[in-house]
């Protein structure tokens, strides 16, 4: 036994000399394999006890963007509030609020191309003094919006408040962050889940990423696994690649629904978001009916809190670029007969007619300008895409004020 543990000691020690005198090379001759990743310090966001993730404030990023969309960097900030910008300040003048994902963040536009810097310089030059406050966070939900407007509303007393939907993944949102549920009645309510620390933003997890994130061997191995992916997809058909994505679209619908339905816990990660396949495939499926509810529920709450506080409720609508641009609608009528582009927004259309909501369908206006020039690379609105929204949204507001039904 004696031998058997010294051997195993000798082997141990003589494998962590390989390791490091590997390092040691890479670091020295390869240099590039050093790992990119975030670190504890980098992340720009926080767990936070009600809705799961919130930015941190006072943080100060630099986003570096796809070579695709020209490359670059763009700096962007937070204020004390956790917002995009600079601080608030006191309330002079109109005061607009935008909740919504990474579109309304932004993190890839410079902060004068966001669609709420837009939109307050449009509005700004019928209004003097206008503000307008971008409360997006990446990865958020409506369901998140909600409690956000909830907990901001007095330190911030909007005039109009603006929930952005993604008609992308903004339903499966409501169903995978588990901090909603519809009732027995078909009335919204809070779950009796916990609001635990997500997976990204494990304490324990970061340290042991930041470790490996140091190891230039970490980043050799990865950049293996790539050449190997980058080599299989290479092998693959135009076809093939496409049944791989919608097949991973099917699962990640399934599973959350599944979770839902059987009522489990969260899952998935806040920062997973993907495209509402069981939408867009059937509308009427069982799963499709069910986010669909959660929407309008969700939204119904928001318009009754802002209705309660005397201030103006509107939604803007995106579209999803997979149904807007390239090939992909093809794609996807040839695999689900029953899809059509429209399937993710006509819900909401239906929701705001019934419901008599300001909202803005912004598949309406990119319609005509279909094209590419509307997204980025990573299917984010580009800079035209906001400017159009910011067009459509200060027409609407501008028209509200002169109606006189906006604010106490």
């Amino acid at each position: 036994m004696k031998k058997f543990f010294k051997d195993a000691l000798i082997i141990i020690a003589i494998t962590l000399v390989m390791l490091a005198l590997i390092e040691l090379a890479l670091r020295i001759f390869f240099p590039q394999f050093k790992h990119v990743g975030h670190t504890i310090t980098s992340l720009a966001f926080e767990y936070n006890q009600d809705y799961l993730v919130a930015l941190k404030p006072n943080i100060e990023k630099v986003f570096v963007r796809d070579a695709r969309d020209g490359g670059g960097t763009v700096s962007w900030k937070t204020n004390s509030l956790g917002f995009r910008g600079d601080e608030i300040g006191e309330k002079n003048a109109l005061r607009v609020i935008v909740y919504g994902d990474s579109n309304v963040h932004a993190r890839f536009s410079p902060e004068p191309e966001t669609y709420p810097a837009v939109l307050q310089q449009l509005i700004g030059k019928q209004i003097k003094g206008v503000q307008v406050i971008n409360a997006g966070m990446t990865g958020s939900g409506p369901d998140q919006s909600l409690l956000r407007l909830r907990e901001h509303f007095v330190k911030v007393r909007p005039d109009v408040v603006i929930f952005h939907i993604y008609a992308d993944n903004d339903y499966g949102d409501i169903i995978k962050n588990r901090l909603f549920e519809l009732s027995a009645q078909g009335e919204l309510v809070k779950t009796s889940f916990p609001v635990t620390v997500d997976s990204k933003l494990d304490p324990v997890k970061l340290a042991f990423n930041n470790l490996l994130n140091q190891l230039y061997l970490y980043g050799a191995l990865n950049s293996l696994l790539a050449d190997i992916n980058v080599s299989r997809e290479s092998k693959l058909s135009d076809a093939e690649i496409t049944e791989d994505i919608l097949n991973e679209l099917e699962r990640n619908a399934t599973r959350a629904y599944t979770v839902y339905k059987q009522g489990k816990p969260r899952e998935f990660s806040h920062f997973k978001d993907f495209y509402d396949i069981d939408i867009a495939a059937n509308p009427d499926s069982e799963s499709a009916r069910l986010k669909i509810a959660l929407m309008e529920k969700v939204l119904l709450a928001a318009k009754q809190f802002c209705t309660e506080k005397e201030v103006a409720f509107m939604v803007v609508v995106q579209p999803s670029k997979l149904d807007m641009v390239a090939d992909w609608p093809e794609k996807l009528v040839r695999r689900y007969p029953k899809y059509q582009p429209e399937n993710l927004t006509r819900p909401l259309k239906e929701i705001c007619v019934r419901n008599h909501l300001d909202c803005i369908h912004l598949i309406d206006s990119f319609h005509p300008n279909q094209s590419g020039s509307l997204y980025i690379a990573d299917g984010h609105w580009s800079a035209k895409g906001q400017r159009i929204a910011a067009e459509e949204t200060a027409r609407k507001i501008l028209l509200l004020m002169q109606s006189g039904n906006h604010v106490k």
